[in-house]
């Protein structure tokens, strides 16, 4: 038993001296994932003086504890050495180094630290406090078994002096602690005197607004403001999940997409991947060693002899080619495309037909490009999993397969060499990554810039030469490319600096792992195979290194770009189908407005209790000024939206409870802007009715006299109208929707200002074309051309969402009211006071000339004059809604 307890004492120590920094390490990185899994760091307050202050002298004390290692170091080289000790035990050398590395980490990390957390730091403390304590007392044993040598006293005073500023470290943050939870530090320099510099926009008592002298930096650019809307919304979500776990898990509603669920054949072909990843890892470890024993069989001792290098070699050579693009690689490569096809289709699709089904809400909201970049997210998913899955965890593997064998081969210098080389790369890297953030957004800022202005001259080529502004535009280009070329080398420099710094770190650990092998080579412990290994082993560490210094990044952007497509996955469509909906039965095509209220915003209202009974067959047409809601009257009878209050029926069934589809069939719209996809005029009026015969749509766009026009095209109806339409004149592109609507033969007929763009002969060709298409049908119009609407069975007057008038032209011309006033605007003629609608039939007189004869015959001519109030507004109602 006494013989067990002297080999305990000597075997404990040189355990603890390994596990000493290791449980440091492993204790304070997982706290500090925890920290920030949990949104513990971002729960921290921004420091005041006196917390900055605290976190000073936090650091200075942290710095004298490390150099207690460094004095150890120096202590174990110059007392050991005199003591004829040499060379030092490696437990002691190496768990020296490793402390000192340890605790170096936590110092460059404390020093830098934004959002302090301070748990990881204090349970790290506890740790090493305790470990201090065990090789004290190992040491004060052994001081009473025999006397100590300079070196083991020097040993026990520095690790009485680390126990010292450990315990202090821990009470000092403790109560630290406690003293701000009971009396929060009160800071007045905390809160600025002057406006917040975030607030740039806003203006604030003793600030001046430097809007005007604003630099290109400052601008923000359509792919930043994505991009901060994007993180805005991850830390959204980060925020009402508490944690990154819960953020992870709202990204499951795309897991469907991601993994073949229920695709068994696709599912055995993962696991075989995995499978290959695996041999990948193996070859991985046999190459470098097979390399050595290759070299070791070419020696020239007698030992070496024995061993055929032919066979080595071709052993060697058949290794290369199992992990070459000729074997394994070639195997996983032709296993996953079809797993890989399956996420990006399926994702694509899933992400297109969300999106086109979701209401007219989101995509008012939305920019078609923002669109494409959230369905280019699904991508980002797949290759954030591909990222991890095919290429994190198997180069993972590796690095912890060649720390091993290196230690176990080469002993614990080497596996210290292999550790610090990675740890110092990782930190470089990130800080240099951080620091290169701001000339990467200047670069992209420029290269935007210049893109935009050669974009903006070319395309506005014939303002540019009407205002004869060619040479501003000219130096204006120069000066874009000049800076953006600027901004382009000082990025290549940061870059080429941060490569720089990266490859002297992995030199420096190369070069001490050399000196190492070739020092144990020539004391008889390594072979020169061993050596070859040795580079080779270093030669695949340097590869993985450089992935996981740039994964942090790459795994971020492909967050933010998946971001954008989980909130839209996530969006909901607010016109849907009720549950059990049925198609509309459609009798005659009466329509009823009862009591409809809306808002767009859920605040102002757009539609403030409209009412109206339309009679099947009659034409009713919404006038008035722009923006008071006569299109919005439209979208809601064709659901782009749904009513706010009251109800819109179709034959006494409201149009919310019955299918949408079916609903829409029976409508047919023409549009105030319409767009036209970029195919042939042909295929664009087919899309009306899909199964339409040319011949039919030709006859549609006789009816839209538009067919003339289009056998006069080069290529008739096969001519490509361009991107929505750009090849075609106004008064064409109309006319095409028009024809588009006649096609559709549809039971009732939306015409939202459809003669907008015509001139005065091609609109009376086009009256009598409506005039066939709306025969028998219910006829909604819009228009501000009075004289397009005249003949209408009912004209309402609407004003800030309200009916103020109704009635036919005639009536309302007799009532001298809002009608009354916007024709007379148009035709510059006035109604007489006090005019019997009689004597507006029978005597021409009852409206008063202003005008002179000549003014007369001018200005009656000009049915298509805009109503004052339309001329100083946009357009566009819908925008302006």
């Amino acid at each position: 038993m006494e013989l067990a307890a002297t080999e305990l004492d000597t075997a404990v120590p040189p355990l603890l001296y390994y596990l000493y920094p290791g449980a440091v390490f492993l204790y304070f990185l997982a706290a500090s994932l925890f920290s920030v899994c949990t949104l513990h760091n971002l729960k921290q307050e921004t420091p005041s003086k006196p917390e900055l202050s605290s976190i000073g002298a936090v650091v200075g004390v942290l710095s004298l504890f490390i150099l207690t290692y460094v004095a150890q170091l120096v202590s174990l080289v110059a007392l050991e050495g005199t003591d004829s000790q040499w060379p030092p035990a490696e437990h002691t050398v190496v768990g020296s180094l490793s402390c000192l590395l340890v605790f170096g980490i936590q110092l460059s990390w404390l020093s830098t630290a934004e959002d302090l957390v301070w748990y990881p730091y204090q349970g790290s403390w506890i740790i090493a406090l305790a470990f201090e304590a065990t090789l004290g007392a190992f040491a004060v044993v052994e001081s009473r078994a025999h006397s100590l040598g300079r070196y083991d006293t020097a040993e026990l005073a520095l690790i009485s002096l680390r126990c010292s500023i450990l315990l202090a470290l821990i009470f000092w943050t403790s109560m630290r602690r406690c003293v701000q939870a009971v009396h929060p530090w009160t800071d007045e320099e905390h809160q600025p005197l002057l406006s917040d510099a975030t607030n740039a926009n806003e203006s604030g008592y003793g600030s001046t607004s430097d809007t005007e002298a604003a630099s290109d930096e400052e601008t923000e650019y359509t792919w930043e403001r994505r991009k901060r809307e994007a993180k805005e919304s991850m830390q959204k979500r980060l925020k009402e999940g508490g944690n990154w776990f819960a953020y992870a898990k709202g990204f499951m509603i795309l897991f469907p997409y991601v993994w073949p669920v229920g695709n068994r054949a696709l599912q055995l072909r993962v696991a075989a991947v995995g499978l290959c990843l695996l041999g990948s890892n193996v070859l991985h470890l046999l190459i470098p060693r097979q390399t050595g024993i290759i070299m070791d069989s070419l020696a020239s001792n007698e030992e070496a002899k024995a061993n055929n290098p032919w066979v080595a070699v071709a052993v060697f050579a058949g290794l290369r080619l199992a992990s070459s693009d000729s074997g394994i690689e070639l195997l996983r490569q032709w296993l996953w495309i079809p797993v890989q096809y399956y996420s990006h289709d399926a994702m694509t699709r899933a992400a297109y037909s969300h999106m086109i089904h979701l209401s007219a809400d989101f995509h008012d909201s939305k920019s078609s490009s923002d669109m494409m970049l959230a369905i280019h997210g699904g991508h980002a998913v797949s290759n954030a999993i591909e990222s991890v899955l095919l290429q994190a965890v198997p180069m993972l593997i590796d690095m912890c397969v060649a720390l091993i064998y290196l230690s176990v081969t080469f002993g614990p210098y080497e596996g210290f060499i292999t550790l610090a080389t990675g740890t110092i790369f990782f930190i470089m890297a990130g800080r240099l990554v951080a620091e290169s953030k701001t000339a990467s957004r200047q670069r992209v800022n420029a290269l935007y810039q210049e893109h935009y202005i050669r974009q903006s001259g070319l395309q506005g080529w014939q303002t540019v030469s009407a205002f004869n502004q060619i040479g501003y535009e000219d130096n204006r280009h120069a000066n874009a490319v000049t800076t953006r070329w600027l901004r382009e080398q000082q990025y290549i420099l940061s870059w080429y600096v941060s490569i720089a710094f990266q490859t002297m770190v992995l030199t420096c650990g190369l070069l001490a792992s050399a000196f190492l092998a070739v020092y144990r080579i020539q004391n008889g412990k390594a072979s020169a195979g061993q050596f070859a290994m040795l580079l080779m082993y270093w030669a695949q560490l340097t590869s993985p290194l450089q992935f996981f210094a740039k994964l942090g990044k790459r795994m971020s952007d492909d967050f933010i770009d998946a971001e954008r497509l989980l909130e839209i996955m996530k969006t909901k469509s607010t016109v849907e189908n009720k549950k059990g909906a049925r198609p509309l039965k459609f009798v005659s095509g009466d329509v009823t407005f009862d009591n409809v209220t809306f808002s767009y915003d859920g605040h102002k209202g757009v539609i403030k209790g409209i009412s109206l009974k339309v009679p099947a067959g009659q034409t009713v047409a919404f006038v008035g000024a722009t923006g008071a809601g006569k299109s919005t009257l439209l979208k809601l009878l064709d659901r782009f939206y749904d009513v706010t209050g009251g109800s819109i029926k179709i034959d006494g069934q409201d149009i919310r409870d019955v299918d949408l589809f079916s609903l829409r069939d029976r409508i047919g719209i023409v549009p105030q802007n319409p767009i036209l996809f970029d195919d042939t005029i042909m295929n664009n009026v087919r899309y009306g009715r899909i199964t339409a015969s040319d011949e039919e749509v030709f006859d549609a766009c006789r009816a839209a006299s538009i067919h003339d026009k289009i056998a006069s095209f080069t290529q008739g109806y096969a001519t490509r109208v361009g991107e929505r339409g750009a090849k075609l004149s106004g008064g064409e592109l109309q006319r095409v929707a028009i024809a588009r609507a006649i096609l559709r033969r549809p039971d009732i007929v939306l015409l939202d200002e459809a003669t907008s763009a015509v001139d005065t002969d091609t609109e009376q060709q086009i009256q009598l074309s409506f005039k066939r298409l709306c025969q028998g049908r219910t006829t909604f119009v819009v228009a501000h051309r009075l004289s397009t609407i005249m003949n209408a069975d009912r004209i309402v007057v609407v004003e800030h969402g309200e009916v103020v008038e109704q009635g036919n032209h005639s009536e309302l011309i007799v009532a001298n009211g809002r009608y009354a006033d916007l024709w007379s605007k148009q035709v510059f003629l006035r109604p007489r006071e006090e005019v019997n609608i009689m004597d507006l039939i029978d005597d021409r007189s009852a409206v008063v000339d202003d005008l002179s004869s000549e003014q007369t015959a001018t200005e009656q001519g000009r049915p298509d004059v805009l109503d004052s109030d339309s001329e100083i507004q946009t357009a566009d109602e819908d925008q302006a809604e």
